[in-house]
């Protein structure tokens, strides 16, 4: 079966706006952190490179960035940041077949963001970094919400929590160490 394709009229801006700034996800972020978090996932979408494997590990960036200077540091370490938000909000899974785990992606998001400094946004984004990730991650969920196997099956491999109050809301319940039970 080939997969459906996203369809939208509009800008890829106008569609991140109307899922994470508006808070149409359920999480609300600072006003700056949103609209940065949408330029931010455009930007990310467009350039698809910036964000995948072929960028080299995110820990080799972070410590390049670091021994920058100036206005380059700046840059490379809001890259490093940029791309550890966008891993932890988009593909967090995609860190379950590396010797890294997503807390560990977190971390160096939060503190390449805390080193900028300038202008506040980035500060702001390191105290809520865990929040925009969740928030982008709602967004952006590509398990649709009436296949609940393809739910539950996802929720069985990774263990995630939003899942699992997703499978509950839907009148899944889940008995965990024994097989599961579908009422």
């Amino acid at each position: 079966m080939p997969e459906p394709e996203l369809r939208f009229a509009g800008t890829l801006e106008s569609f991140f706006y109307e899922r994470v700034a508006q808070g149409k996800t359920g999480s609300a972020l600072p006003t700056e952190v949103g609209a940065y978090v949408v330029h931010m996932l455009a930007d990310h979408v467009r350039r698809t490179s910036v964000a995948g494997r072929t960028a080299g590990p995110l820990a080799l960036q972070y410590l390049a960035a670091r021994e920058q200077q100036g206005a380059r540091r700046a840059q490379a370490l809001r890259a490093v940041g940029d791309r550890a938000l966008f891993i932890a909000g988009v593909v967090p899974h995609s860190v379950d077949r590396t010797p890294v785990n997503l807390r560990y992606v977190r971390s160096i998001g939060t503190s390449a963001y805390r080193q900028i400094g300038e202008p506040a946004v980035f500060r702001t984004l390191a105290v809520t970094f865990e929040a925009a990730a969740e928030a982008i991650s709602e967004a952006t969920d590509s398990c649709p919400d009436g296949d609940l196997l393809a739910l539950y099956e996802r929720w069985q491999k990774y263990g995630d929590p939003r899942d699992e109050q997703r499978l509950g809301a839907a009148g899944v319940v889940l008995v965990r160490g024994k097989r599961d039970v579908v009422q």
